[in-house]
């Protein structure tokens, strides 16, 4: 396998169209991946509950990253803006010259980190409305075990209840909402945003300024336990919790994933991802610093934050700024938060699904489009995988797989961009990030995320990094299949075009 120029394979603006419409604009790309921003208060408890007090100083710190890493982000899809999905995407072209088998890596953690962070939020959204509107209900207490395998594999128990059915509904839901196409999906997540956005950034910042943050509850401030910070015990939990906060404020470059379908990617593409991490890192900092301050550690830790339902908090939150009225819509604002970042996972995971299949890396039944160049099959897969994930309870060794996958594709992308620099010099880009970041700053970023993985994974899940490790053995057998017996062991000519491989 070779790699010819970019110029040569016109992978620039001035290349082939993909399949998608270009049809929306940075502001409604900002509306689709505003989801991004309420991801925070789904962790706040499990990282307060991990370490204590200093769990605001590392949302500060993950969230700084997060920021940066954006302009990485802006500068790899800007290379590509024939090409849709997460930066994964783009940076399997830098990779794939390496080996082939890189691409399905890159691709592949980054589709299996988002669509697990799908199954979590689905899984809470639908709790959320059995608890608020059919509490009481024989529906609510319906129960079925229909597999039990935990004598044979602990822990793996097939069960439907209520919450299962009703957190399938709400990818059902969303669905129904996507498949006319992006533009009317960025129509609906903007009406969803604007309810649900806006009183949960009152909620966080109106405490900064009535008097209501306790500066006590911050002390002292320390690790959990008192934990030595440079001991090794203390860098251990420093990692875990940059590890578990990285799922969460990275989000952000999810912004990139709608580059083929901007009507001006040049223009769109910097203020999209930009715009989306701007709010999102708001809502990363303040959050978490105004539950500590208004709520103290005892309330954060309580099981139920901890294990994220944020309806009793997030209510004596309000009561607190605005008066017992406040609380009485705090779950339908925590629904609508959820379907909002389930919206935005949906739409970022089945384009990055639809993306690979064109290139020859995911199955290829993957890259069918319908008449509103929807990626359909790339939703239903995710439905189907997110089913049978909430089927098993969404089991921590799956999200702990999960997040080791994100991180991963993480910090292969932020590697991808030097790069692409070196590889392709003359090739148009719609941004330039500074050349500190993309020479030191970027491949600096990669190194401290993988120590992450290494030193920080077992923290959130015991074997965390082998459960990783296996989804990606599992992916690169999905990608034999595909490249060697259904392809022949040739690329696509999509791909052969868009990844200048021959």
């Amino acid at each position: 396998m070779s790699i010819s120029s970019l110029e040569s394979s016109q992978i620039s603006a001035a290349g082939p169209q993909s399949e998608m419409r270009r049809v929306i604009t940075w502001k409604d790309a900002f509306w689709i991946t505003a989801g991004a921003s309420p991801w925070v208060l789904f962790s706040i408890g499990a990282m307060a509950d991990t370490l204590g007090t200093a769990s605001v100083l590392v949302w500060a710190i993950s969230s700084v990253i997060g920021f940066v890493q954006l302009f990485l982000y802006a500068e790899l899809a800007g290379v590509f803006p024939n090409k849709t999905g997460g930066g994964s995407v783009y940076a399997s072209v830098a990779w794939i010259k390496y080996s082939k088998f890189f691409a399905p890596i890159n691709m592949g953690a980054y589709w299996f980190g988002t669509s697990t962070s799908l199954t979590v939020l689905a899984s809470l959204c639908g709790s959320y409305i059995v608890s608020a509107f059919l509490q009481g209900t024989s529906f609510a207490s319906f129960s079925v075990t229909l597999l039990d395998l935990s004598s044979v594999l602990p822990g793996i128990v097939f069960q439907l209840n209520a919450t299962i059915i009703t957190g399938i509904l709400v990818l059902l839901f969303v669905f129904a909402l996507q498949h006319t196409g992006i533009l009317r999906a960025a129509k609906i997540q903007h009406i969803i945003a604007l309810f649900a956005l806006i009183p949960l950034v009152l909620i966080a910042i109106v405490p900064l300024f009535n008097g209501t943050i306790n500066y006590a509850n911050f002390t002292p401030f320390e690790l959990k336990g008192g934990v030595d910070w440079f001991s090794k015990e203390g860098l251990t939990l420093l990692a875990g919790g940059l590890f578990i906060a990285g799922w969460s404020t990275y989000g952000a470059e999810q912004a990139v994933s709608f580059v083929s379908e901007f009507k001006d990617p040049h223009r769109d593409n910097i203020r999209a991802i930009v715009s989306t991490g701007l709010i999102a890192f708001v809502c990363y900092v303040v959050l978490p610093f105004t539950f500590l301050g208004v709520l103290g550690l005892k309330t954060l830790t309580q099981p139920d934050f901890v294990a994220g339902y944020t309806q009793q908090a997030v209510s004596d939150l309000a009561t607190i700024s605005f008066g017992s009225k406040a609380a009485e819509v705090v779950t339908i604002v925590l629904i609508l938060a959820l379907l909002l970042s389930v919206g935005t996972l949906l739409a970022v995971s089945s384009r990055t699904l639809y993306q690979g299949s064109v290139d020859g890396v995911f199955p290829k039944f993957l890259s069918r489009l319908n008449g509103h160049r929807a990626p359909v099959a790339g939703m239903w897969a995710d439905i189907v995988v997110n089913g049978v994930l909430m089927l098993l309870g969404a089991p921590l060794f799956v999200l702990a797989a999960g997040a080791v996958s994100y991180l991963l594709s993480i910090s292969m992308d932020l590697v991808a961009v030097r790069l692409l620099r070196s590889q392709y010099p003359t090739s148009e880009r719609h941004f330039r990030a500074p050349d500190f970041l993309v020479n030191y700053v970027g491949p600096a970023l990669a190194l401290f995320n993988l120590g992450l993985i290494l030193f920080g994974a077992n923290t959130f899940a015991p074997n965390a990094l082998f459960y990783g490790l296996g989804v990606l053995v599992i992916v690169v057998l999905l990608f034999v299949y595909r490249h060697y017996i259904v392809d022949r062991g040739e690329w696509p000519e999509r791909a052969k075009r868009d990844l200048g491989v021959q």
